[in-house]
């Protein structure tokens, strides 16, 4: 998951969605009836409190001047107009409502330092609704957030969890999203799991951190329900990709095939080393054929980039698959990329096995022209063989009289010689 501004702003509406309560233990239940109590207890203080005030005739007329000027958008006029009264000849629930009214100015002017100044004057007044100062600080975490003021939210959704009784999704995301921002991993998870666990349809950025915060951890059991319910819900590539290589991680390389063939009959893996590692995945299941479709047709719609180890590979596939033919072009193409003589060696395995031995015999001499070969003795076997098949003893003979001077292919050289030997006796 990229750690873009974008994927950390939140829409405070969403935020604002309530969720339903989840099973509680006993000491949650008991916290959480402690908290009722503090907050009716602060509801019923509240109420008494607004008792004693009243919104005086004057003050009501520039509240309504303002709102006028804010349905037509002259934000700035109606912040004027606000900021001509005196804040010390207003008692405390006038200046509550205004400093509200100044917030929601200061936003429409895009001034959010103005607008959290505001916000938090609101709330030291400590008058209002408890519901009016939760809604404050949450749109002063909001605007916190999109400046990335991250350790300030944190602060800030501290202040506001002590006010809400049912705290939902989005507030736990968010409170989750800005230990994340902080690298403070460990801390971030229990409010993302929870912001899951309070609702009934997680938003797929909350499933998209949870995953993040599991993988940075390496905790790939856990990450695996959450990414399976990200590509049944969000089907997009990258958690695809992901969910394949978690599976491949914890060794589950079934799975791990079974995602990439559905991201892959969706259209969805259309890189190069996505197809590379799909066709690899297919030869670890000895799938060889699908494995060179893959890559056949990879390259020839240019997705797959062609050099030397995917044309070995095409070519090594169709081997796997019997198609000799087949692989005789990708193969040639490898073996002239090639550094050593590894691979037109492999090119004469497989003339050898089709007895083509004229052939076989040119792409062994290239091999061993070429050199850099893991084992000099069995090339010169195979050699010997092509030219025993191409009838030409002679040089069968000094093929196998070399191959003789190899320790791995001392034994079998000599079986061949001495055969050879035979015949010209009995010839």
């Amino acid at each position: 998951m990229t750690r873009s501004t974008t994927l950390f702003l939140v829409s405070i509406w969403s935020l604002l969605l309530a969720t339903p309560l989840i099973a509680q233990d006993d000491a949650t239940q008991q916290e959480a009836a402690q908290k009722k109590i503090f907050l009716e207890t602060l509801r019923a203080e509240r109420e008494e409190k607004l008792e004693r005030y009243f919104l005086r005739a004057l003050t009501q007329k520039r509240m309504n001047t303002a709102n006028e000027l804010f349905e037509s958008e002259q934000f700035a006029e109606a912040r004027e107009s606000l900021e001509k009264l005196n804040p010390n000849r207003l008692n405390a629930y006038e200046r509550a409502l205004v400093y509200r009214l100044l917030a929601y100015a200061a936003i429409g002017q895009e001034d959010s330092a103005g607008a959290v100044q505001y916000f938090q004057k609101m709330v030291e007044e400590q008058v209002l609704p408890i519901e009016d100062e939760a809604s404050a600080l949450f749109s002063i975490a909001q605007i916190q957030a999109s400046l990335e003021q991250w350790a300030k939210v944190d602060a800030t959704l501290e202040e506001w969890f002590r006010l809400v009784e049912r705290p939902n999704g989005g507030a736990y995301y968010l409170l989750a999203i800005s230990r994340y921002q902080q690298d403070r991993y460990d801390e971030a998870l229990a409010p993302a799991l929870e912001a899951i666990e309070v609702s009934t349809r997680p938003e797929e950025r909350w499933l998209q951190l949870v995953a993040a915060l599991h993988l940075q951890q390496e905790d790939f059991d856990r990450a695996v329900p959450i990414l399976e319910e990200l590509v049944t819900r969000f089907p997009k590539k990258q958690y695809w990709l992901q969910l394949s290589l978690i599976y491949g991680a914890r060794g589950d390389y079934e799975h791990s095939l079974r995602v990439q063939q559905l991201a892959h009959a969706q259209g969805l893996l259309t890189e190069n080393d996505e197809l590379r590692r799909l066709a690899r995945t297919y030869l670890f299941h000895e799938l060889p054929y699908p494995a060179a479709r893959v890559l056949e047709r990879g390259l020839e719609e240019g997705r797959i980039e062609s050099d030397e180890e995917v044309l070995e590979l095409l070519g090594n596939s169709w081997i796997a698959a019997r198609e000799y033919e087949k692989s005789i072009d990708p193969l040639e193409q490898a073996a002239k990329l090639s550094d050593d003589g590894r691979l037109f060696l492999r090119l004469g395995q497989v003339r050898v096995q089709r007895e083509d031995w004229k052939e076989a015999t040119e792409l062994i001499q290239k091999a061993l022209e070429k050199g850099g070969l893991p084992d000099e003795g069995k090339a010169q076997m195979l050699l010997g063989i092509s030219f025993y098949g191409d009838g030409q003893s002679d040089s069968a003979t000094t093929a196998f009289s070399r191959a003789r001077s190899h320790e791995s292919t001392r034994k079998e050289a000599t079986a061949w010689l001495e055969h050879l030997a035979r015949q010209a006796q009995e010839g």
